[in-house]
């Protein structure tokens, strides 16, 4: 047997381990479970302590309860991508509901409102609050609302309808206040933050608490028994994402809700995640084995000839960015809004109106090889799924930490349109960028999803795209690397544009399907 064979036999294998691992942790302390709030709203409850405390038959006194902490995500995020802070919350004892508001994550309901828009979810923030209130787990009376982003602009929003709370935690986020002062405030977001939107706005909604002209970071302001406490804190080294995951941030938070609820906390505060560590390896070797698995599905179908007419290099790159940029404004009215989602349904319009760009100019420049598309193009488009098929079971099995990333029967109907209607850009980026050996035909395919991040950026500037495009643009460029790697493998075995072109189309509109607030319901 070939020794690379070998060496991608032992890969899976060992990824395989690696997902049962993973699996154990995430069904390992601290105790946890599924919860189905009124209104089909899911949620996670964490607990603090070992053992089974969801099995007790004789609840604890309420002196002996721990206070409890609803959690809320932020915009295309989900319950799943807060799990971290949950857990290290839970560890350090307090009790914590993370929720999936509507059209994100499991819930299937449709989403309502914009990004910036958190009136619309303090329904699911009351279902939340309500629920910890009559449970006999925690301490009903002692709550805190926290989220993250859209979430933290929810959690400001509820603070100021409720006067019951404790406290509110805004996690870069937080933009209007109500009719009611919320009970100490803190504000916390990224030193990498956009600042005027996230980090300007929360220091001037900080200072307004505290009565002051300006806010010192790192200073709490007020009293924490008359409930009038505030607070800013920039952490370093982080962004709009990775904050969640932040020690720094964890740390700063816990302590927040000691004082907050008078915890007297003896020993250190507890910041690991053993399933971070897992994760990352897991991480490490699918992207390995895209090697492997491109060349099996290269490997099923026809090839095509290494050398291609039509424009090369540089060329095809401008093509490739003349087209995004011309299909800026024709896309800027969302022509794909028919698809029931939002804010994707705008990157939709995007590359499928930049994609119709590419063809016709490839058919008028007669450059478009009908031929070798329509030849084995079933092989083709059967050999691409399966490559993704492969590809997607996988990423489900490591999202654990990640995101939530298997599909309900509204995201998957989402998928199948965006994957239809972005079928003509991907095997239009082939045509034009992929060509030549597998070193520089991989050097000009991976400058092409760069200068696609690259407008995605300028599109946001010139607010044609959607601003929360920036905060996830890193997510996107990984997705980007491992779709390369794939393309790249894939091409070494065959130079079949079309299958490599199927995958893309599929991969990319699965990353906008599951992230995407659904905006209807079957």
């Amino acid at each position: 047997m070939n020794v690379w064979r070998i060496v991608a036999i032992g890969l899976a294998v060992l990824f395989i381990l690696l997902i049962a691992r993973l699996d154990r942790l995430e069904h390992g302390g601290p105790p946890h479970a599924f919860v189905m709030l009124p209104g089909q709203e899911p949620a996670t409850m964490y607990l603090p302590g070992p053992g089974h405390p969801f099995y007790t038959q004789f609840p604890k006194p309420v002196a002996q309860r721990p206070p409890a902490v609803v959690l809320i995500h932020g915009f295309s995020s989900d319950r799943v991508v807060m799990s971290a802070l949950a857990r290290r919350l839970a560890e350090n004892g307090y009790g914590v509901l993370a929720i999936d508001v509507k059209g994100h994550g499991e819930n299937r309901n449709p989403f309502n409102g914009g990004e910036a828009d958190s009136s619309n979810l303090r329904g699911d923030v009351k279902q939340a609050v309500d629920y910890l209130r009559n449970s006999d787990l925690v301490d009903g009376s002692r709550i805190v609302v926290m989220g993250h982003s859209m979430g933290a602009g929810a959690a400001l929003d509820y603070a100021t309808h409720d006067p019951n709370l404790k406290g509110a935690v805004m996690i870069s986020g937080g933009w209007v206040l109500g009719p009611e002062r919320p009970k100490n405030a803190l504000f916390i977001f990224a030193e990498n933050d956009p600042v005027e939107p996230i980090q300007d706005t929360s220091t001037a909604l900080a200072a307004h608490l505290a009565d002051v002209s300006k806010i010192e970071l790192g200073k709490t302001y007020g009293d924490f028994t008359q409930g009038n406490a505030v607070e800013a804190i920039r952490v370093p080294g982080v962004n709009h994402v990775t904050i969640l995951s932040s020690p720094y941030a964890a740390s700063a938070i816990v302590k927040w809700l000691d004082s907050t609820f008078g915890t007297a906390r003896t020993g250190a505060i507890e910041l690991r995640d053993a399933r971070r560590l897992t994760t990352r390896f897991a991480l490490l070797v699918f992207v390995i084995l895209l090697v492997p698995l491109g060349r099996v599905c290269g490997s099923m179908v026809g090839s095509w000839p290494e050398e291609r007419p039509g424009p090369r290099g540089w060329i095809g790159l401008l093509i490739l960015g003349g087209a995004l940029l011309a299909s800026m404004p024709l896309a800027a009215g969302d022509p794909a809004s028919f698809v029931p989602i939002l804010i994707g349904s705008i990157q939709i319009s995007w590359f499928a109106v930049a994609g119709l760009i590419m063809v016709g100019l490839l058919v008028l420049w007669q450059r478009l090889e009908w031929d070798s598309v329509r030849e084995g193009a079933g092989a083709a488009i059967l050999a691409g799924a399966a490559g993704f098929a492969v590809a997607y079971v996988c990423q489900v099995a490591m999202s654990v930490m990640l995101h939530h990333l298997s599909l309900s029967p509204e995201r998957l109907m989402v998928m199948a349109m965006a994957t239809v209607l972005m079928f003509p850009f991907w095997h239009g980026f082939e045509l034009l960028v992929r060509r030549g050996g597998l070193a520089i035909s991989t050097v000009w395919g991976s400058l092409g999803r760069v200068l696609i991040l690259v407008l995605m950026v300028v599109g946001v500037s010139l607010n044609v795209l959607p601003f929360v495009l920036m905060l996830i643009l890193p997510i996107i460029g990984i997705g980007f690397v491992m779709m390369e790697i794939f393309a790249a493998s894939a091409y070494s075995a065959s130079r079949n544009l079309t299958l490599i072109a199927v995958a893309e189309s599929l991969w990319f509109a699965w990353m906008i399907a599951a992230a995407s607030p659904i905006t209807f319901m079957f």
